[in-house]
């Protein structure tokens, strides 16, 4: 597994992408003890372990005023 780059921190999470993932765009959440996968396109999580559905929620909320950045975040780290 490559070294994530972190994209954005909050609270105590890491928001990463791996360079050269697999599509569809994706970001990945890691927390204390916990982490998800989001959809960068649609903010559907996709995959969860150790987050409540409230976290989740909270996660996707923030997601969401990020989404440009993210979008164009993951291009860059897949070229």
């Amino acid at each position: 597994m490559h070294m994530a780059p972190t994209l954005l921190r909050t609270k105590n999470l890491r928001i990463v992408i791996y360079p050269k993932d697999h599509n569809p765009p994706h970001v990945h959440i890691l927390g204390p003890n916990a982490e998800a996968k989001f959809l960068i396109d649609s903010l559907e999580c996709i995959y969860s372990r150790g987050f409540s559905e409230k976290a989740l929620k909270q996660i996707r909320d923030y997601l969401i005023e990020k989404k440009t950045f993210l979008m164009e975040a993951w291009h860059e780290y897949q070229e």
